[in-house]
């Protein structure tokens, strides 16, 4: 990996500048390469099978611009399956998710513009152990330059990676190799490599479950705080109900592959709750 060379002093510059001005990475309205604002996309009756199993079944909701839904459920209910079909790595065997005024992502233009403006946050990190928690994070750039290019990172990107590691508490360990981190703070470079490409739709699948209790309430708040500001929306699977509760306005809960609840996170009671997790007979070993 070919960076700039970013000593100490450039980082503790960057803690001096950075931390009295806290500025959001996105602007307060999220926006679309050629201008326009972002929308939503929607989910029309898509069902996934593999082999003779349905994953996911006539599975129909829209996903409106800015705000935080929470996809819950028990597992082998089809959450991770649904997080991949919403960013475009799982192809649906039925029905199809369009983008607003943009079309279907069955069009390899518009799948292509989605990929851009998506980002995910995933449950196993997904870094590269040999170089650092700054070069992870400007591997979410690097659409923005040549793929073959031998010429270090241009310091404006690296100004903007060092920016998303201080948001989530990480700017000290800039350097640190991503092996020598913790299963926590690897997870929070993840986190700070999706929030660095700006991206209209984040993802997260379980984006919280390798932190302690009080860092992922502040992560939490951080990435509400993010789509409330900027218009940007978050889609997480989370298996902790009352985090669902606090940060989302909406929950959807998945059960055998279909959506049981839909609906404001004010709603998702004690009974809901009993009835989506209601004893089912063992999947083991069956995806998510």
């Amino acid at each position: 990996m070919t960076s700039l060379v970013v000593g100490s002093a450039f980082i503790s510059r960057l803690c001096s500048v950075l931390s009295p001005r806290r500025k959001p990475l996105l602007p307060s309205r999220a926006m679309a390469a050629d201008g326009a604002t972002v929308g939503g996309l929607c989910l029309e009756h898509v069902t996934v099978q593999r082999g003779q199993r349905c994953i996911l079944t006539d599975v129909s909701m829209p996903i409106r611009e800015g705000g935080v839904t929470a996809i819950v459920g028990p597992s082998g209910a089809g959450k991770t399956t649904l997080l991949g079909v919403l960013n475009g790595l799982i192809r649906p065997t039925a029905g199809q998710v369009v983008l607003n005024g943009m079309g279907c992502l069955s069009s390899p233009e518009t799948l292509q513009i989605h990929r851009r403006r998506t980002a995910t946050v995933f449950q196993e990190h997904a870094l590269i152990d040999r170089i650092s928690a700054l070069d992870n994070v400007l591997l979410g750039l690097a659409d923005r330059r040549h793929p073959l290019s031998p010429l270090p990172w241009p310091a404006e990107l690296q100004e903007q990676a060092a920016a998303a590691l201080q948001e989530v508490g990480l700017l000290p360990h800039a350097h640190a190799r991503a092996a020598n981190l913790s299963g926590g703070e690897r997870q929070r470079v993840g986190i700070a490599r999706a929030m660095v490409r700006q991206p209209r739709l984040l993802l997260g699948d379980e984006p919280f479950s390798a932190l302690d209790p009080g860092l992922a309430a502040s992560l939490g708040s951080l990435l509400k705080g993010y789509a409330q500001a900027s218009g940007v929306t978050v889609v997480l699977v989370l298996h902790q109900l009352d985090m669902a509760r606090r940060l989302a306005d909406r929950i959807v809960g998945l059960r055998d592959g279909r959506v049981c609840f839909d609906g404001p996170a004010s709603d998702f009671d004690l009974a809901v709750q009993q009835h989506l997790f209601a004893s089912t007979p063992s999947l083991s070993g069956e995806p998510t």
